[in-house]
Parts: structure tokens; sequence; C-alpha cells
């Protein structure tokens, strides 16, 4: 059963993991508080908050099942130019993630870039990103179902996966909309070994939808309903199309209280808060609805959130939990 369990987890770990013992993976993590990691996958966000942000999130995922991911990420993003113009148009970002499943380990460097255009009372953002993904895998650790499998006769360590994504982000004040690509490249993982390069052996390009509206209910109540959609395919392999739909509560835009319903495994509850104008943390806990329901402890994850704020910013609200 634990053998089961271990690879029911590489099974259906789904964009941030692998989707098969052939180590299909895609490049870009997920979190269940995307909202608070919106660089990850759109790099159009860069600097959509107009300060400078650094963010680190770490997951935990299936606690008590052996072999069950573990991803780590920092991240920090702002407009270039100085704090006292009124509008900034071009923001950079860097991004360093580390994601763990079985016997795979993949660790991604991304650069972003974004333009940023003023449209009335709304910023309208494009952006590109590039870096590479570096993958390693101990195939030799596994024990395979089916003997003389060729993708699992060699180890991988430090492939290097150069790629490039794009997408565009809007945002007003009370809401924001985004899509993106962020791997345009579907990789072979070793493209030295011709008995494995085949489709089965190739990254995954995802395909991500977000969106989200802030209700003012009174002064000190705020409700913002967001969504994450996703798809991922590389042409032979399509994982099913997948969300997140989160509710959250925000109390005197310092505290957020939230719950999400992620379709393809979960639901999972959030809390988030302000801690001071430049501090921010924040955690969630998923309970497995599916496959791994009864056999894991749930999953956890942390955020961390320092934002450089000028008193001289006029620009920028301290106290608002700015999810945009």
């Amino acid at each position: 059963m634990n053998q089961i369990i271990k690879y029911s987890a590489i099974a259906f770990s789904i964009l941030g993991s692998t989707s098969s013992a052939l180590a299909q993976t895609t490049v870009t993590p997920h979190y269940s508080m995307f909202m608070y990691n919106k660089l990850i996958y759109n790099p159009a966000y860069a600097g959509s908050r107009n300060l400078t942000s650094v963010n680190a999130l770490y997951r935990n995922q299936w606690v008590g099942v052996d072999g069950a991911p573990r991803n780590f990420s920092v991240s920090i993003d702002g407009p270039v130019g100085s704090y006292m113009k009124p509008f900034r148009h071009v923001a950079l970002g860097l991004s360093v993630s580390n994601e763990s499943a079985g016997v795979l380990n993949n660790t991604n460097l991304m650069a972003y870039y974004a333009y940023r255009i003023p449209v009335k009372k709304t910023v309208l953002s494009f952006g590109l990103q590039a870096g590479t993904s570096m993958l390693s895998a101990k195939y030799s650790d596994l024990n395979p179902f089916q003997s003389g499998d060729a993708a699992l006769t060699k180890d991988l360590k430090n492939e290097m996966l150069p790629n490039f994504g794009a997408g565009v982000y809007w945002r007003g004040d009370n809401f924001y909309a985004g899509a993106s690509v962020p791997n345009l490249l579907e990789n072979f993982y070793d493209k030295d070994n011709k008995a494995v390069n085949s489709k089965e052996n190739r990254q995954i390009r995802s395909y991500y939808l977000s969106g989200g509206y802030v209700f003012t209910l009174s002064e000190n109540f705020k409700l913002e309903p967001q969504v994450l959609g996703r798809y991922a395919g590389n042409g032979k392999y399509q994982l099913p199309a997948s969300a997140d739909f989160n509710l959250s509560a925000i109390f005197y835009d310092r505290l957020m209280i939230g719950a999400t319903y992620r379709t393809d495994q979960s639901v999972e509850a959030l809390i988030h808060l302000q801690v001071t104008k430049n501090l921010n943390i924040g955690y969630s806990y998923d309970y497995a609805t599916k496959v791994l329901n009864g056999f894991t402890g749930g999953s956890h994850e942390f955020v961390l959130g320092f934002d450089f704020v000028r008193d001289n910013n006029k620009y920028i609200n301290p106290r608002f939990i700015n999810l945009f």
C-alpha cells in the first residue's frame, strides 16, 4: 500500500511536481495561496503593486505520504525608476523556486519584464519571462512496474532546460484579470538519450487564467472572490483542466480569512495578516478530497512577504492588503 500511495502522489501532483513515473513536469509550481505569488505564473504581474516586494512561500504537500511534493519559492519585483514619479512604465522581477517529488528535484531560475500602460483608472501590463530549469532525477531508485523501461534506466543531474513565457495583466482599484503561458517551450528532459527522446519525456506547456474582484460592504469589511484556472498539455498528454475558486473576507484592511475549492483534489482554508506596513504573513491548510483522502495529514503552506514602503510614497496605502 505504501508503494501505491507513493506513486499516486507522483501521478497526481499537478503544476508543481510530476504527472507520471516518466517525470512529466511543468515549469511552474502551484501554490494554494496563488494570490500572493502571481509573479510565478504571470510575468505581467511584475510591479503591479507599485512598490518593491519580496515574497517567500513554502509548501509541504500530502503530509505522511512518502515522496510527496515539497515546493519553495522566493521572488522579488517592482517598478523601475523614482518613487516620486506618478507612474513608472517598466517593472522587473526575479524568482527562484524549487520542487521535489519522489526521485525528482527541479529548480527554476526566472527573470521577468513588464511594460505597464495606464488606461483611464486602470493599468494594462504586458510581460515576458526567461530563465532555466535544472532537473535532476534519480530513476535508479525506482522499481519500475515494467521491466526494461528505457526512460527509467538513466539518472539525470542538473539537466538545463531553458524556457520563456508571456502574459497579460489588467488591474483596477477593485479588480484584476490575467492570462499567461509561463513555459512556451516543451523541452526534452534528456536531449542526448535518443531512446527516451519521445513525447512522454517532455515538459508540459501550461496555460493560466486568473481574476478577482473586491466588494466593499462597509468601511471595515470587504469580500473578494478569486479564481485561478489552469490547463496543461504537450501534444500527447493532457492533464485535466482544473481551477481554484477562492472567497476571502478582509477585515480592517489588515486581516484576510478565506476558503478555496480546488476542483481536482482539495479544499483549503487560509489566513493572512498584514502585520506592519512592510511585513505580511500567511498560512493555508489543504484537505484532500479524492484519491489521497484518508492517507495524508493534509498539506501546509506558509507565505512571508516584505514590502519596501517609503513614507513619501503617496501612491501606496500601507494598511491595505493589496492583492492586485
